[in-house]
């Protein structure tokens, strides 16, 4: 960037993107005050970033991606302190082989992995069998389409045994608490931001919710699915929600099944990951549920506009996932995991995710706004960039940032439909149409 840096900067987001990037600017610019404001104190109990398990992979498509989360994942396990919440159990990848999209993309994921000489990571399941004795053992025996009462979706895959998975929840702990012990780091937690102060086409600084102003001389919007009220994104990206559910298992069941790998299905979207603490975790990448609301228009506040924006545990604490969502979780569950497949759900919630048409992240400056430099866009991929990811934002605020990471960030790229980040398609619901609740 042509001008100097700044003295001081608001990250809104204490997430990936907003924790890394502090981190990297606290390292190339010790004497620039940084403020980061969220609702919660991270880890952020609702926010995207935060969960029990996350893949670490570098399964991509796109060799940019690829590249870079190969990169990260080695960043990641020479951590000391990360390192101790990585679990490299691998993680398999199933289709129901019916041409379309999902099944080119699983064969392109393939030929990737062979590509690279990883031969001694692959561990190919050709047939149903393979994949059901992949996760229950050699004797197993598969679910027959009788009882499944419908066409088997579980048919083929490949495991490569160099992916991992991370505790998110603790790793994002290990970023919040290196941002603390940092001096040019502060954080002001327990109130949103109400808006973006901008004056003469230039942002000044942020209003929280009670009416205070902070000002700098930067504000960095990494507010996640929360970004587009501080924003205007529409047609850039999204804010929706895809369901997810965690099962208690007996001890039992966590030895026979806790070397599993994670396990995925293209076809259907379901993502169903190790015991850790006791429980497994499943979700499923469905067209997901929105939550449309009236709010200001950010950069015109005497207009209304409608948009989607978060409906969490934290602000509906009684919310159940849809019966649609948990109908088609205990669908994948009957055909993979029987023993699970009726089990009463210990927990469920929405996951909020800032969704991209592309899958491609949004790290750009505001091309109307001064003063204002966007981290958005995750896209349901994103954690997996932890270890690099700021470094990266902090070059686009620069002005530094590789050319073609600039292009594929840019503000309104469009680049192909969901490839980075495969999602089932089909048409998000209104959430309070068909949310369920516990009372």
């Amino acid at each position: 960037m042509s001008d100097p840096f700044p003295n001081s900067i608001i990250i809104v987001g204490a997430g990936i993107f907003g924790l890394s990037t502090a981190l990297a600017i606290a390292r190339r610019h010790p004497s620039t005050q940084v403020t980061i404001i969220d609702r919660l104190t991270p880890p952020v109990e609702d926010g995207t970033s935060v969960d029990t398990t996350r893949c670490i992979r570098s399964d991509y498509a796109d060799p940019i991606y690829a590249r870079l989360a190969a990169e990260a994942q080695r960043k990641l396990e020479e951590d000391p302190d990360l390192r101790r919440h990585y679990f490299k159990q691998g993680m398999t990848f199933v289709t129901d082989g019916k041409p379309g999209p999902m099944l080119d993309i699983w064969k392109k994921g393939l030929v990737n992995l062979k590509s690279q000489g990883k031969q001694n990571a692959l561990v190919d399941m050709p047939t149903p069998e393979a994949v059901y004795r992949r996760i229950h053992g050699q004797d197993a025996h598969i679910v027959s389409e009788e009882a499944l009462n419908c066409d088997r979706k579980w048919n083929m895959g490949y495991c490569n045994l160099e992916d991992a998975f991370v505790d998110a929840e603790e790793c994002v702990r290990v970023y919040y608490k290196r941002c603390l012990a940092q001096p040019s780091i502060s954080f002001q937690c327990g109130v949103a931001v109400e808006k973006v102060c901008v004056r003469d086409s230039r942002a000044t600084g942020v209003i929280l919710e009670n009416g205070q102003t902070l000002s700098a001389e930067l504000t960095l919007i990494a507010a996640g699915a929360w970004s587009n009220k501080l924003v205007y994104l529409e047609g850039l990206s999204a804010s929706s929600a895809i369901e997810v559910a965690w099962l208690k298992l007996t001890e039992d069941e966590v030895a026979k099944w806790k070397n599993m790998s994670i396990t995925t299905n293209l076809s259907t979207g379901f993502n169903i990951f190790p015991p850790h603490n006791g429980e497994m975790k499943c979700l499923r990448r469905s067209p997901g549920y929105r939550n449309t609301v009236s709010i200001p228009h950010p950069e015109d506040p005497s207009t209304v506009i409608k948009t989607s924006l978060p409906r969490t545990m934290i602000t509906n604490p009684t919310d159940l996932i849809p019966a649609d969502g948990e109908a088609a979780l205990r669908d994948n569950l009957r055909e993979l995991m029987p023993q699970l497949a009726d089990r009463p759900f210990d927990r469920t919630k929405v996951c909020w995710l800032s969704q991209t048409p592309s899958a491609d992240f949004i790290i750009a400056p505001h091309p109307r706004i001064k003063g204002i430099h966007l981290a958005a866009g995750g896209s349901a991929h994103a954690w997996k960039f932890l270890t690099i990811i700021g470094d990266f934002i902090l070059d686009s605020v620069e002005g530094n940032l590789d050319s073609t990471l600039a292009a594929k960030w840019a503000w309104g790229q469009k680049g192909p439909d969901g490839g980075s980040s495969p999602r089932i398609a089909g048409d998000t619901q209104e959430l309070r149409d068909v949310v369920r609740s516990r009372l």
